[in-house]
């Protein structure tokens, strides 16, 4: 009858040996980033088709993006901003206020100074970037708000 409790506990301490050791190997991966997907997600610049995103990179502390006005006619941009889904949101100090913009144009927008929300370097972010145009030949100017996101590396 011992003999039988013996080789069961021997047979439990095997396999929790191997378990705890399978715990430690995996959690050791997970430490230095082995299973950190999101570095191998596509980076992506996604705006409407009326302003088609050409490029995009984040560096040190700066957004870049460049944008193509194929809306059809010369537009004034009226204001821009920028933000993540953090507690403490993402603001980039110079910003360009407005400017104006030819159909068939592409235009380059630098946010300088960046800074709060997930802006750590090497990591991931996602910045909601909205700006509020108008229609040059439109008499009545009303004003419309496009929305697009960055996402990619900050490098």
């Amino acid at each position: 009858m011992k003999k039988k409790s013996q080789a069961a506990l021997e047979f439990l301490t095997t396999y929790a040996w191997a378990f705890l050791t399978i715990i430690l190997t995996t959690s050791a991966l997970y430490y230095f980033g082995v299973f950190d997907f999101a570095k191998y997600l596509p980076q992506k610049c996604n705006f409407p088709q009326q302003f088609r995103c050409i490029d995009s990179t984040i560096k040190d502390t700066d957004i870049k993006f460049r944008l193509l006005n194929d809306i059809g006619e010369k537009v004034t941009v009226v204001s821009l901003s920028v933000t993540d889904d953090a507690s403490d949101p993402l603001t980039c100090d110079t910003m360009p206020l407005s400017f104006d913009w030819e159909d068939d144009e592409e235009k380059d927008v630098v946010l300088s100074d960046c800074h709060g929300g997930t802006f750590i370097k090497g990591d991931r972010l996602e910045a909601k970037i909205s700006f509020t145009y108008y229609a040059v030949d439109t008499p009545a100017k009303p004003e419309h708000i496009i929305r697009g996101k960055i996402i990619s590396i900050i490098q």
